[in-house]
């Protein structure tokens, strides 16, 4: 019995164990198959509404629509292929009372979240009466409403929707034509139109109007009595703007808001609103043309050039600033004052730049940059633009030439040394010292030349004397010279060195008897007078 009992329970724990494993197994199954065909289903949803809806009748308007896509996920994940509309277009099938004079008009593609907006271009029928009237749109895009592992699934889609127009015989205020010539970054004048469109005259009517988008009007916001403003009067206000240098050069909205009463004198409750925009000019922009440099290790140079105004508009109070990227560029005036450059103009520039006697010759960057101000409150910045500049190895001022200078032993002799300027620049006041060491002598040991061009060769004239007891062999002078540059400085130059040939006195003839000669003359004259006077003691 025992036995029996034993078989059963070891019969259940096996069968327990299988049914537990074969569970688990095919859950297992269930999820890779589950995670291996997993699909992201939704697609874009698109909604229509009219943000300023206003008109009056008798009047020609544009329906500013707006469509935003508000994406729906059913599964999976969201990704921009599934939630974003293409080929986006919008076609007005219900025109109401109005007279819609724009067809299907093309809107491109729409991510999620985002809003495009197209504008249609309508008549309001003169006496249409006051009330809210609905006007019906046929959406079409394209879309991705299923990515799975084998492909994608795309749907072509059209949608009817409408948005509400309000026709009103009270005033109606439009923003509309917006003039300035200000930049990122710049401040300056505008002129804003307004207009009332309505069918009512509105009576000590203010307006204020403020900026977005970094577009600053009046420092805040910008108040203006227009007093009594009747149906189809314009009125052109003239406020300061700044927009800030960050942003672009796309438009930039304007809102003005209206207060006035109406013909009964009752203050209206709320203010009308009217909204616009600015369109700011272009970011300016400027280049950097035929860069030179006279850059060598251990001397002053310069970088010079031409800065061309790329546009869009003219350049006053313009100012080019450098910026050397290496310590071993010394520039003690980096900006330079520019003149006024219309669009398209260039003008020259230069910079007085010291190298290091310590750095290695090689290329360098500098950064331009200029600023500017069109006589507004603000300096608008542009750039930097990087440029390449090339460091020279160190070179002398000036070679020394000339002739063989050769002096016999104990006479002066006068020579010429010519001296060529190597430096890219001008040289003035260039003073000439010559050194000597016995055995040579000078009695004139300074020479002069007023101006040296950039290659041009000077003549130095000096004289030298050479000892009697002087060793033939070669000897050598030197030289060093102070000079001024074309920035003023005075500067003394290293130390030169030249060749004296020291040669040996030898006699020719042809300056009466030699020494020889001479000493044998003295000694038979000084043995005549001997003999003669023995001769004069005997005969006495």
């Amino acid at each position: 019995m025992i036995s029996v009992t034993a078989t059963r329970h070891t019969q259940t724990t096996v069968f327990v164990g299988l049914v537990v494993f074969f569970v688990l197994f095919a859950g297992l199954a269930f999820a890779v198959g589950s995670a291996a065909g997993q699909n992201n289903i939704g697609e874009p949803e698109l909604n229509v509404y009219l943000p300023d809806g206003e008109v009056a009748p008798g009047t020609e308007t544009t329906f500013d629509v707006h469509v935003q896509n508000d994406a729906h996920v059913q599964t999976g994940t969201g990704t921009q292929t599934l939630t974003t509309a293409r080929a986006v277009s919008v076609e007005v099938v219900d025109e109401g009372p109005f007279e819609i004079h724009t067809g299907q008009t093309p809107i491109g593609q729409i991510a999620d979240g985002a809003v495009q907006s197209t504008g249609f271009r309508a008549t309001v029928p003169e006496g249409l009466d006051a009330g809210t009237y609905e006007i019906e749109v046929r959406v079409r895009y394209s879309a991705t409403n299923r990515e799975t592992a084998s492909g994608d699934q795309r749907v072509r889609r059209s949608t009817r929707e409408t948005f509400e127009v309000t026709v009103t015989d009270d005033a109606i205020f439009v923003i509309g034509n917006v003039s300035t010539d200000v930049q990122p970054g710049t401040s300056g004048d505008a002129e804003i139109e307004l207009e009332n469109v309505g069918s009512e005259t509105a009576y000590g009517t203010t307006a204020t109007i403020t900026g977005g988008g970094g577009l600053m009007i009046d420092s805040e916001q910008a108040e203006t009595f227009l007093g009594d403003f009747e149906p189809g009067e314009v009125r052109t206000v003239d406020v300061d703007v700044e927009l800030a240098e960050a942003v672009g050069s796309s438009n930039k909205p304007i809102e003005a808001a209206f207060e006035y009463r109406d013909e009964n004198g009752i203050e209206r409750e709320e203010p009308r609103t009217a909204t616009g925009s600015l369109a700011p000019i272009g970011v300016q922009s400027f280049s950097i043309e035929s860069l030179e440099d006279t850059l060598s290790v251990g001397y002053d140079g310069r970088i010079s050039g031409s800065v061309h105004n790329d546009g869009p508009t003219a350049i006053t109070d313009g100012v080019l600033l450098i910026e050397p990227m290496s310590d071993s560029l010394v520039i003690e005036e980096r900006r330079v004052a520019l003149p006024e450059l219309a669009a398209g103009e260039t003008t020259e520039f230069e910079f007085p730049t010291d190298v290091s006697g310590q750095a290695d010759p090689g290329s360098r960057q500098v950064r331009f940059t200029l600023e500017y101000s069109n006589g507004g409150r603000t300096t608008a910045t542009v750039g930097p633009v990087s440029e390449r500049v090339v460091v020279d190895p160190q070179r002398n001022a000036f070679t020394i030439g000339g002739e063989d200078v050769q002096i016999t032993q104990g006479e002066t002799t006068e020579f010429t040394l010519s001296i060529t300027n190597e430096r890219p620049e001008t040289l003035r006041n260039v003073n000439a010292k010559l050194y000597t060491d016995s055995p040579l002598s000078t009695s004139s040991d300074e020479a002069f030349v007023n101006e040296l061009e950039a290659g041009e060769t000077g003549e130095l004239r000096f004289d030298l004397s050479a000892a009697g007891s002087a060793m033939a062999k070669t000897y050598r002078v030197e030289l060093d010279f102070q000079y001024e540059t074309e920035r003023g400085e005075t500067v003394l130059s290293r130390t030169y060195q030249h060749p004296i040939e020291i040669t040996e006195r030898t006699d020719t003839g042809s300056d009466g008897p030699s020494p020889l000669l001479v000493g044998i003359g003295v000694i038979a004259v000084v043995a005549l007078l001997i003999g003669g006077a023995l001769w004069w003691r005997r005969k006495d």
